[in-house]
């Protein structure tokens, strides 16, 4: 069973909602809500999601905090960024934007310890807490939606979509060559039907003149070209 209390640190789960950038033009960035019917979401390769912690802290004025993500993501290649910073008098939910450097997508499951929190006593109680944009965060700031579900230009998360257009690709382009390949197996010989009757050729060299062969021929215009 999961412990939420570390020797020198608390976990915090997942939330309710993820905020995941587009995949490629057709697929644009949305909002995801977390339930019992979509418990799940995959993070695709190169692909930048922001999450929402399930939980909501309340810091006095004598504690602060920093926090990231737990290291069983870290170690599959998600890395965070967010302000690690938590200062005295906060409160709210706790957000992160997370970016897929890993080759295959991550899964991220409602409920799953995620957040990893430390907390700091300080020597005396601030004057004042903080009073920030963010205080009372419970759900993404309006920038942040703005940010993802507005982009348009093209991310990481579309190179193994591209990578996998081209091998279709690829594909397509070997099939048309045995195609090619065929059609020159039964086309008739462009040359057949030229060469001289063995009377006119006798005719034709009692005359005087030269006679070249279709080779001849052929190699002749290949040099002059």
């Amino acid at each position: 069973m999961r412990r939420w209390f570390q020797p020198a640190s608390y976990d915090l789960r997942v939330g309710n909602k993820i905020l995941a950038s587009p995949l490629s033009p057709a697929i644009l960035g949305a909002k995801i809500e977390l339930d019992e019917r979509l418990p799940s979401y995959d993070v695709q390769s190169g692909q930048m999601v922001s999450v929402l912690s399930l939980e909501r802290l309340v810091f006095p004025l004598d504690i602060c905090g920093r926090f990231g993500i737990v290291s069983s993501f870290s170690r599959r290649g998600i890395n965070a960024f967010g302000g690690v910073q938590l200062d005295p008098g906060w409160r709210g939910r706790l957000a992160l934007n997370l970016l897929n450097v890993g080759p295959e997508a991550i899964r991220i499951t409602r409920g799953d310890p995620f957040f990893s929190v430390e907390f700091q006593r300080l020597e005396e109680p601030a004057e004042e807490g903080y009073s920030g944009s963010y205080q009372d965060q419970d759900d993404f700031p309006p920038e942040q939606y703005e940010f993802i579900l507005n982009a348009r230009t093209t991310s990481l998360a579309e190179i193994p979509a591209l990578r996998l257009e081209l091998s279709r690709l690829n594909v397509v382009i070997d099939g048309l060559h045995v195609v090619v390949e065929e059609l020159h197996e039964h086309l008739p010989d462009p040359d057949a039907g030229w060469e001289l009757r063995p009377e006119i050729e006798e005719r034709l060299r009692g005359s005087g003149g030269k006679l070249i062969s279709i080779g001849e021929m052929r190699e002749s215009l290949r040099r002059n070209a």
